[in-house]
């Protein structure tokens, strides 16, 4: 297999749990969270569908991403995760209805250049 496309659905994986992380906890209606609270939000988490498909999407995530460990450089690849960061915030703004402004969007476009610039390096 090639490592490249198993790089990319491990990022792809791990922006959909963190998709869903924020949908199932936007249902948490606990306003304090502390380590008093914790079991409730323990008891949350074992109960709500978004949380527990999140959590089986980063476990499908974390798998794959072991195996780009064992066919890629570190420095290389883990550089690359940043799109994580440009594909929830793009998601996020489509599907959630969540801002992007003008410095967000800068932010985001120097995370591409510097993907680009690594994977031509690669």
């Amino acid at each position: 297999m090639k490592p490249y496309p198993i790089l990319a659905v491990a990022i792809l994986t791990t922006v959909i749990s963190q998709l869903l992380f924020k949908r199932g906890i936007s249902g948490f209606s606990e306003a304090k969270l502390s380590w008093d609270h914790l079991w409730i939000l323990f008891r949350f988490i074992l109960t709500d569908g978004y949380l527990l498909t999140g959590l089986g999407f980063y476990g499908v995530s974390f798998v794959l991403w072991l195996f780009v460990l064992t066919k890629l450089d570190l420095s290389l690849v883990y550089p690359m995760t940043s799109l994580n960061f440009v594909l929830v915030a793009l998601f996020s703004w489509l599907l959630l209805g969540e801002q992007l402004d003008l410095g967000r969007i800068l932010g985001i476009g120097l995370i591409v250049v510097g993907v680009v610039f690594l994977f031509k390096s690669a």
